[in-house]
């Protein structure tokens, strides 16, 4: 089933049903969104309609997380059994699957610049790959607990959000680890590098969001930005960003005085469950997914047309 429906910043809205679990995971390319579910299904969904693409793989265990990668022609799905499955997009079929972690892959990131791909799992070990190849380049043992999100630093380094709270950060060019500091009580979830103004934030476990200033990450504030646990930072649009919890709420924020400045809760998006993950672009369209199995799609361009059958 698909609704339109107008909220007060955005013109458009679609909200794309069909996985018969809770989502776990989503990301888009210019014409697609991808979700991965408990349902053991990843599935692809047109922006333009709603209506599922013919593109839909059935796992052999429950996927975790989704990466587009090398200029979206390939999909990493990493899967809770450890295992990745690389896809190419473009002709729909599997070019690699690795067995290399031996616990859930919760954490990818692409560092194009340097041609690598990061996968980060529950017992705290990151692999490190070439891109291309898909060839094992290191896999580093952080102790850090259950590896939630990996974020790039200016193409030099990688921060790293562990379960045990902490924040790893690793330089790319020889993979030493360079600082490590205490962030969030109960463990940290995500985080987004603000190249604006040079500062990283996190969100945790606790609720708080926190502001650390680059290079020595010093913290510079810290709010308690929802009631749970922060599942997703996104930038969206010039000077806002948007986060989503495990509370059922979403809030648009301003990078430079670090405000809300809207609250969407479930009475509001009609979320009533955990939203689990946040995809956004800077062209004013973004989307969330969570565990009342439904992909709720926005755009603030008027000239994005959805249209629903």
């Amino acid at each position: 089933m698909m609704r339109m429906k107008s909220m007060t910043t955005t013109n458009n809205l679609l909200e794309i049903s069909g996985h018969n679990g809770p989502i776990y995971c989503i990301d888009a390319d210019e014409k697609f969104i991808y979700s991965a579910s408990s349902d053991t299904y990843v599935t692809r969904w047109l922006k333009s309609t709603g209506e599922q693409d013919r593109f839909a793989i059935k796992c052999n265990a429950v996927p975790y997380v989704l990466c587009l990668f090398a200029q979206h022609t390939k999909l990493a799905i990493g899967l809770s059994t450890g295992q990745i499955h690389i896809v190419d997009v473009m002709e729909k079929r599997e070019i690699h699957h690795i067995v290399q972690h031996q616990s859930g892959i919760f954490a990818l990131k692409e560092l194009s610049s340097r041609n690598l791909l990061f996968v980060g799992d529950a017992d705290g070990y990151l692999s490190v790959w070439d891109k291309n190849s898909m060839k094992l380049q290191l896999i580093l043992p952080l102790n850090c607990g259950k590896i939630r999100c990996i974020e790039s630093f200016n193409d030099q380094a990688i921060f790293v959000a562990g379960g045990n709270g902490e924040i790893v950060v690793i330089e790319v060019e020889f993979m030493n680890e360079i600082g490590r500091f205490y962030a969030h009580e109960g463990g940290t979830s995500s985080l987004y590098f603000d190249k604006q103004h040079q500062q990283l934030i996190s969100g945790g476990k606790d609720a708080y969001l926190r502001w650390w200033e680059m290079p020595d990450f010093q913290l510079v504030k810290a709010l308690p930005a929802h009631k749970a646990n922060i599942y997703g930072i996104r930038k969206w649009k010039e000077d806002e960003f948007i986060t989503v919890s495990r509370d059922k709420s979403m809030k648009r924020w301003n990078l430079t005085s670090k405000s809300v400045l809207e609250k969407w809760e479930s009475s509001k998006i009609k979320h009533r469950q955990s939203i689990n993950s946040l995809w956004s672009n800077e062209n004013g369209q973004f989307a969330f997914a969570g565990d009342d199995k439904i992909i709720h799609f926005y755009s603030s361009n008027a000239e994005d047309s959805l249209h629903c059958p």
